[in-house]
């Protein structure tokens, strides 16, 4: 009998550890992680190869006047990169830019050794335009060059240089690529998936894509913002990691005025290049758990973030919808004294 007793507590344990699941108190319902930010339905990434001047005149003040952000692929070591160092290097971050690994020169490569370089030290110089801590940076291959390197080769650099391959859902983007340029979004849109589309001139230069197509598609984005995360590579990146290897979403302490809650990710589901969790996987999830009817606002604290949010309301139940950073402790949710 106290066998019995043994095995059934053994099993409830396994599987609630097992399980992604979140656990609710009264008068709480169970957390439910979203696929993405802000519970949008989809997520979408703008790749820019190749430190362009076109993309310096003609991209990026698209991108800024709507609120939206890129992903910048650059070639620190070439003349292009240099002629517009201040834009990339402080402009683009002042924006929420993303500056990625496209390697320094976007040359041939013939050796590992070379590689080596070429990857470590642009990784190098873009860590340092932010602020030089550990930061997860995307990669692509330049194309068009030779490249004597291996995919085996190629993943002990990313490892060693903390770099994740970038995969475009989509390729690049030159205007005659597609008769649509829209149909990327509404594909992300009808799978619930983060689709990345890639761009090389915007309106002159190579592989370019024309201006006024570029400004349909951002038009698109932007009468979709309800449902489409736009986000730089290695947000939406770290946020699928992290959703993926959730493995248990506690709630406590709950009261009518409020809760704790924690995300606990299992930290062997991601690369983390043997550092902390949290020093590269920053990232916070977003949230969605049902509250009392009378709350109509809430403040949500973790470590020294603090926020206030609104409520939503969804076939006729009270939702609070918050972020939370995983694996560095919980979150306090109160409900705000107005």
């Amino acid at each position: 009998m106290k066998l019995s007793r043994w095995f059934a507590r053994l099993v409830i344990v396994s599987l609630a550890t097992l399980m992604p699941c979140g656990c609710s108190e009264e008068p709480y319902g169970a957390p439910q992680v979203m696929s993405f930010k802000d519970g949008k339905r989809a997520a979408f990434s703008m790749h820019f190869d190749d430190s362009m001047e076109s993309q310096v005149e003609n991209a990026l003040p698209l991108l800024n006047a709507r609120g939206f952000v890129g992903t910048f692929f650059v070639n620190p070591g070439s003349e292009r990169y240099g002629r517009y160092r201040q834009v990339w290097e402080v402009e683009c971050i002042a924006h929420g830019h993303e500056l990625a690994d496209h390697t320094m020169i976007h040359g041939d490569v013939l050796s590992y050794a070379q590689a080596d370089h070429e990857i470590g030290e642009c990784a190098r110089i873009i860590r340092g335009v932010y602020d030089g801590a550990p930061r997860l940076l995307p990669y692509i291959t330049p194309g068009g060059v030779r490249w004597d390197v291996s995919d085996a080769q190629l993943r002990e650099l990313l490892d060693k240089h903390e770099l994740f391959l970038a995969e475009r859902s989509h390729g690049c983007c030159p205007s005659s690529h597609f008769a649509d340029i829209t149909i990327p979004v509404l594909d992300a849109i009808n799978r619930g998936a983060w689709t990345q589309l890639g761009f090389h001139g915007i309106g002159g230069e190579w592989l370019s894509t024309d201006v006024a197509d570029l400004v349909g598609l951002l038009d698109y984005l932007d009468a979709n913002r309800n449902v489409v995360w736009i986000a730089t590579t290695s947000d939406a990146y770290k946020y699928q990691q992290e959703r993926e290897a959730v493995r248990v979403v506690s709630l406590a302490d709950a009261t009518d005025a409020g809760f704790s809650v924690e995300i606990a990710c299992d930290e062997s589901r991601v690369n983390t290049f043997g550092r902390p969790f949290a020093d590269l996987y920053d990232q916070p999830l977003t949230l969605r758990v049902s509250v009392p009817a009378h709350w109509t606002s809430y403040v949500v604290t973790q470590q020294t973030t603090v926020d206030r949010y609104g409520m939503i309301e969804e076939n006729g139940r009270k939702l609070a919808q918050f972020d939370v950073r995983p694996n560095v402790g919980p979150a306090d949710v109160r409900v705000a004294e107005d």
